[in-house]
């Protein structure tokens, strides 16, 4: 049954779910990212949201949201059993304002799902096809006409795939209690990481990164966090900064912030 999904965790940090946003400023279909001008007038739009000072912040966000979408199967796979249906026909994307930030999501038009194979072997390859073919008949298109209609380079938004994906497996091994689901997120993981880089149209596998951890100073003596491995252009914004596990913070600026954080200075 449809309504004995949970889409709580992935609505609230990922803003995807059949019910979509409150209120969104504006929304399109999702494949409407394939033409150059439709893409281009929504990505200034999202810039002005969040005060953008050039194209590169909106291509980082509108980009990285589409990775969101195989965290969201992954994490259903291994909840629920059923792989989504969250082809670009079937997503409506969305654009909400927050204060200072914005929201950036995805509406599923219709509940639908694949059942996952429970067996071991047959789910392996189930989910194989699964991923492979969402990346090479949608994603690797989708994420170029986005660097494209912003007249940057796509590897700006692939290299950020790795630090997205650890920061999530973090998150879920430091809020969920539940080992076994966890057990079964970290073995369907081992499933994209070994797609071959071919299936991204990429060198690599851009998921496969070797994580780099430092404290964290609004919780000193808590879990480390993982810096980010590559800029998400959050800085270039009006009065923006670099974020705290920017991998392009030189030592001397995150010990400066630090000492901020720990004075109470935000």
């Amino acid at each position: 049954m449809a309504h004995d999904m949970d889409f709580t965790l992935v609505e609230t940090y990922f803003h995807i779910s059949p019910k979509g946003a409150a209120h969104p400023l504006l929304e399109l279909p999702a494949t409407s990212f394939y033409d150059k001008e439709t893409a281009h007038a929504t990505l200034i739009k999202a810039g002005e949201m969040v005060q953008a000072t050039g194209m590169q912040l909106a291509a980082s966000f509108v980009g990285m949201s589409f990775f969101n979408l195989c965290i969201t199967n992954l994490f259903f796979a291994a909840q629920y059993n059923r792989y989504l249906d969250l082809s670009l026909h079937n997503l409506t994307y969305q654009l909400e304002k927050h204060d200072d930030h914005a929201h950036l999501g995805f509406k599923i038009n219709a509940l639908r799902w694949t059942d996952v194979p429970t067996e071991e072997q047959e789910r392996k390859q189930f989910l194989e096809n699964a991923f492979r073919t969402s990346f090479k008949d949608e994603i690797n298109d989708i994420v170029e006409a986005v660097a494209i209609s912003a007249d940057v380079k796509s590897a700006m938004i692939w290299n950020q795939v790795g630090g997205q994906l650890q920061g999530v497996i973090d998150f879920l091994k430091n809020n969920m209690n539940d080992q076994s689901l966890l057990t079964v997120v970290q073995r369907d993981l081992e499933v994209i990481l070994g797609l071959p880089a071919e299936v991204f149209n990429r060198k690599r596998n851009p998921f496969v990164h070797k994580p780099r951890y430092i404290d964290d100073p609004w919780s000193p003596g808590g879990p480390q966090i993982v810096l980010r491995s590559s800029c998400c252009m959050y800085d270039c914004r009006v009065d923006g900064v670099k974020c705290y596990t920017c991998p392009r913070m030189l030592p001397e600026e995150r010990e400066e912030r630090r000492k901020l954080v720990a004075a109470g200075v935000h």
